[in-house]
């Protein structure tokens, strides 16, 4: 028996912490009968409501995983046009400009594949059954670097990167914010070290160890927020 089970952390990076303002980042996760996964969103700092973009990006997601519970195949156009319509949702009455926010995710609603999507900055990574890793980044190679992709009403397919694995074929996913990527240099090592060290442990334990990795990062002029979002997987035996 096949279960998944989830685990990450939040925190305030130095420079939040400093201004007292509220953490822009925000992950989140769902277990149901229909699917299992996991969410990452880094509010863009220079908007206002960015926060509130961030908590609206990780429901938006769920929305859309629920809504093709259904689909023999994924339509990727039309789940990131459901990812995109939900947020909308979710932001009203705010203007969505100032509430704008990246999009991570991944998830599996039991037809056999794992869906993995991203919409600017950070990182998606999947450790395969053979501990190689496969992951999705920005795309900065067309020198548009201090531009990040984001929700907004404008946002379209062609502004997302996706992929999609055998479910059997993955062990583990991994997101983070851009606040962790990008001081990585070893993506694959950190991303498997991450997953070996904590996958052994319950989720609150797992949560705690992860918040108290983030809360001690070793980049201490490195201001962001940090977020980290896990899914693994589980063979569970009767015994």
């Amino acid at each position: 028996m096949t279960l998944w089970k989830s685990f990450g952390a939040s925190v305030r990076g130095p420079g939040h912490i400093t201004t007292g303002t509220t953490n822009q980042d925000a992950w989140g996760s769902f277990h149901h009968a229909w699917g299992d996964g996991i969410v990452v969103s880094d509010g863009l700092g220079s908007k206002p409501f960015s926060n509130f973009g961030s908590d609206a990006a990780c429901l938006a997601v769920k929305y859309a995983a629920r809504a093709c519970r259904d689909k023999s195949e994924m339509d990727h156009d039309l789940l990131f046009q459901r990812i995109t319509s939900n947020w909308l949702t979710l932001v009203r009455p705010l203007a969505p400009r100032d509430c704008a926010a990246t999009c991570l995710f991944a998830f599996r609603l039991g037809n056999g594949v794992i869906h993995l999507g991203m919409l600017g900055d950070g990182l998606v990574a999947a450790v395969r059954s053979n501990g190689s890793v496969v992951s999705l980044s920005e795309d900065k190679s067309q020198g548009f670097s201090n531009i990040t992709a984001a929700l907004s009403p404008n946002v379209c397919a062609k502004d997302w990167r996706h992929a999609s694995l055998p479910e059997e074929d993955c062990a583990a996913i991994l997101l983070c914010t851009d606040g962790v990527a990008d001081d990585l240099e070893d993506v694959d090592g950190f991303v498997r070290g991450v997953i070996e060290a904590h996958r052994p442990l319950a989720a609150l334990s797992a949560n705690r160890r992860i918040h108290e990795m983030l809360e001690n990062w070793p980049t201490p002029k490195h201001s962001d927020d940090k977020t980290i979002a896990c899914l693994c997987r589980e063979e569970i035996t009767n015994g």
